[in-house]
């Protein structure tokens, strides 16, 4: 049997999950969730920490799950997307306007630090919303508000052919 959700399967499909996850919790008598998910904030910072911890001797936190192994979910995806791109004949370098390069650097500078001061990635963000968190339903508005203003200034941008 194949079900047809069309443009909403992806929506369809996420409360699925929150409604198994938060089922599963509840069984299991479970804690709010503790894991970053697939984090590009948490799992560099664990990642730093593991190293530093490890070939220094210092005592910085680390969370409880990378104690042992260190979390390499930035570095496969680094490398899968340098050897994708190398294997589609996409690997070149791209020069652009300073300017922009120097706004972006801002701009991620600023959303690293605003993702570090919260703590979180967005996937438990969301797990933290479904436990009733308010400053994760605080933390997620952010995220969408973010998101909106990013997609209006993509579109913005590609109508004046700003990145070209």
């Amino acid at each position: 049997m194949k079900l047809k959700l069309g443009y909403n399967r992806m929506l369809v499909i996420g409360i699925v999950m929150g409604l198994l996850a938060a089922a599963a919790q509840a069984y299991f008598q479970g804690q709010p969730p503790v894991a970053n998910g697939i984090s590009f904030l948490g799992h560099p910072r664990e990642l730093l920490n593991w190293i530093v911890n490890n070939l220094f001797g210092a005592n910085w936190p680390v969370a409880k799950a990378f104690i042992v192994f260190p979390p390499l979910t930035v570095i496969g995806v680094f490398i899968g997307s340098f050897i994708a791109a190398a294997r589609n004949k996409e690997l070149k370098l791209r020069p652009g306007p300073v300017r922009k390069k120097v706004l972006a650097a801002i701009f991620g500078f600023l959303v690293a630090n605003f993702g570090l001061l919260w703590g979180a990635c967005d996937m438990r963000t969301a797990l933290l919303v479904s436990y009733g968190s308010v400053l994760a339903v605080i933390a997620l508005f952010c995220v969408v508000i973010g998101v909106i203003v990013a997609g209006y200034y993509m579109q913005f941008a590609a109508r004046k052919g700003v990145g070209q």
